[in-house]
């Protein structure tokens, strides 16, 4: 009678794990992006703003492309390490290579040179942040990434993407 209830005890606990185990599981997949998913998206959109940035700096005609380049590259880098620190503590692998779109972008900027080159470069700043700020917001969602640190970083790294979006508007604005 005795092992009957610690055999019974044991299979309700088991029960009981694998339905908690079933529904966290359910719940993971109840987000619109992994944590990883996020972190690669993020930090090639991050990389190319930052590679762009640096081509403005050095192929840039218009004062105002220069010097929105060195912005992207200030901010951007800043935001990078931040990325890397917490991805580091969480366990996940930032890549540092860029995903397609972002090099097929990077490419064709390459390969622009004077006025042509400033108005590409606006004009793929505003494309490029406004996918940057859409990532953030679904990120920031309370169904965005299963992490509360990285859907807090999402969150509070929002607010710089939307301002960089209005500059790139604006600088995109001037080009002729």
């Amino acid at each position: 009678m005795k092992n009957i209830k610690i055999l019974t005890a044991i299979l309700l606990l088991f029960s009981t794990a694998l339905t908690v185990s079933s529904c966290k599981k359910e719940r993971d997949n109840d987000f619109r992006l992994s944590n990883q998913d996020f972190i690669d998206r993020a930090s090639s959109s991050n990389t190319f703003e930052i590679a762009a940035g640096n081509l403005a700096i050095i192929k840039g005609v218009s004062a105002d492309v220069k010097a929105y380049g060195q912005h992207m590259v200030n901010d951007h880098t800043t935001v990078g390490a931040e990325m890397v620190a917490l991805a580091s503590h969480k366990g996940w692998s930032v890549p540092i290579n860029l995903q397609p779109k972002e090099l097929a972008n990077l490419d064709s900027l390459n390969s622009a040179t004077g006025a042509a080159f400033d108005a590409l470069f606006a004009k793929k700043m505003v494309v490029s942040h406004q996918e940057a700020v859409d990532l953030f917001e679904t990120a920031s969602k309370a169904n965005g990434v299963p992490d509360l640190e990285l859907r807090a970083f999402a969150a509070v790294k929002l607010p710089a993407l939307r301002t960089h979006l209005q500059e790139a508007i604006a600088l995109d604005a001037q080009m002729p």
